[in-house]
């Protein structure tokens, strides 16, 4: 598109240069408008993990798990992406094209716990593109599936 002509980049001749830049400014819009947060909730630091919680203490999925899904940007690309939506306790055990997200009690062979974690058996490792969850938030999230992945 570009071509150098005596030492100096020369854009090539356009004969609407208004029309140009507005397909350029187009395409720009377009770019930035996918999942821009490449997995992290606008405006936080996803480098601070979720301490686990104390022994014998219950996971709640209300002000543990869903503010990790939150922080992490699931909820904006699985509002429905792939049929997934991750937003309550009974989407999570519904699923998506893959089956249940979650499967209560079994966190190991939840799908929710496979792609978080490396080489997962399908797609792309989540959060697509990472910065991907600290060990400590997922074994959190573990601990919550294996405590039967309550609705509190």
């Amino acid at each position: 598109m570009y071509h150098i002509k005596r030492k100096r980049l020369v854009m090539p001749k356009v004969e609407n240069s208004s029309w140009f830049f507005v397909c350029l400014l187009a395409m720009t819009a377009l770019v930035l408008a996918g999942c821009t947060d490449m997995g992290n909730a606008v405006g936080t630091d996803t480098s601070i993990s979720t301490p686990p919680p104390q022994s014998g203490q219950d996971v709640s999925f209300q002000s543990q798990i869903s503010p990790i899904l939150q922080r992490y940007g699931c909820n904006s690309c699985h509002g429905g992406s792939g049929g997934l939506t991750v937003q309550t306790v009974s989407q999570l055990l519904q699923g998506g094209l893959h089956g249940p997200s979650v499967i209560a009690g079994k966190a190991d062979t939840s799908g929710l716990i496979k792609k978080l974690l490396p080489n997962p058996p399908y797609g792309d490792r989540m959060p697509q593109g990472g910065p991907y969850l600290p060990d400590s938030t997922i074994q959190t999230i573990k601990l919550w599936i294996n405590q039967g992945a309550k609705n509190n």
